[in-house]
């Protein structure tokens, strides 16, 4: 009994050596990093340039896994891992839209998993066909309420930061009549029906129209970040110009399976962090329209949580359907 004893005393005292110097050795395999969206996006194009900074940071292959599915398949695969830091999920703004838009998330975004850092926020711009007849949301809201038909303005698929700051802007300047929301699939449709004519506005990251932008193929009125972007200083925020609480901004973030060793989770925050304060990163986000953050683990956490609450009123109000 005494040598049972003994050796199950120094099996629990090994433990949590055991257990240090897995951590110590992480990562010593490949990471696998889950994007909720296909190759080529925005969202991609950010999680590209987190994971290669990582792969030389760390010293191994970060694997980009690109399941598309309305954030759904990425969110549950990386719910159900096993929470030892090889699988991460790249996630983005729908991550706390999905909850009250499916009808049954399998995972619970707060209980589910390990926040580890916001990466880069992308502020959404108000842009209008160069044939609108305003330059300032003032004149577009008269514009819209005096045009036959009133405006139609482009959104890439229900749900999506960008349908979400439609609604909410028509909601906050009472156009929800004289301004008729057009879905597409994806940002790139929704590009070319602006640029078309085909719709008149549209709430669209900077990412891939500051060449037309610059040369005046459309026109740029306000943007939802909480002050003037640097690459375009001239565009007020909805604030100045007079509209409050349009804030569905896109953003970015790593989160780990829940229960994912602190030390894991902080160590890859560090390495985010330094990343982040590159100049080549910021210039390479910046080509992306998007803005370092570098959150902490508790300020992404509350930042899930503002969001999820602040949804849970919005959307209902908007009377988009669960599907």
């Amino acid at each position: 009994m005494s040598l049972r004893v003994a050796v199950a005393a120094a099996v629990l005292l090994g433990m949590p050596a055991i257990t240090r110097a897995q951590t110590d050795a992480y990562p010593s395999k490949p990471i696998r990093v889950l994007v909720p969206s296909p190759p080529g996006g925005s969202n991609d194009g950010v999680a590209r340039i987190i994971s290669a900074g990582l792969n030389q940071s760390l010293g191994r292959p970060i694997v980009i896994d690109n399941r598309a599915g309305g954030g759904v398949i990425a969110s549950e695969l990386v719910a159900r891992a096993r929470a030892d830091g090889y699988t991460l999920l790249f996630a983005f703004a729908a991550f706390t839209i999905t909850p009250f838009l499916h009808i049954k998330p399998p995972y619970d975004v707060l209980k589910d998993f390990a926040p580890i850092s916001e990466v880069a926020d992308q502020p959404l711009f108000l842009i209008v066909h160069p044939s609108v007849q305003a330059n300032t949301i003032k004149e577009l809201i008269a514009l819209s309420k005096s045009s036959p038909g009133g405006l139609l303005a482009g959104f890439t698929q229900p749900g999506s930061s960008t349908h979400l700051a439609a609604e909410i802007f028509k909601l906050k300047t009472d156009t929800t009549k004289s301004i008729t929301s057009v879905s597409y699939k994806g940002g790139s449709a929704a590009q070319i029906a602006l640029l078309s004519g085909e719709v008149q506005i549209s709430f669209l990251t900077a990412t891939a129209m500051l060449p037309q932008i610059k040369t005046g193929k459309i026109k740029v009125i306000a943007t939802s970040a909480s002050k003037r972007v640097r690459y375009l200083p001239d565009v007020p925020t909805f604030e100045e110009a007079g509209v409050t609480g349009v804030e569905a901004s896109p953003w970015q973030g790593l989160l780990a399976p829940a229960g994912t060793p602190r030390a894991i989770i902080n160590q890859l925050h560090g390495e985010i962090v330094k990343l982040l304060k590159r100049p080549e990163t910021v210039e390479r986000l910046a080509s992306l329209g998007g803005d370092p953050v570098g959150s902490s683990p508790a300020e992404f956490r509350a930042k899930l949580e503002r969001e999820l609450n602040a949804f849970a009123k919005v959307i209902p109000a908007l009377g988009l359907q669960r599907q």
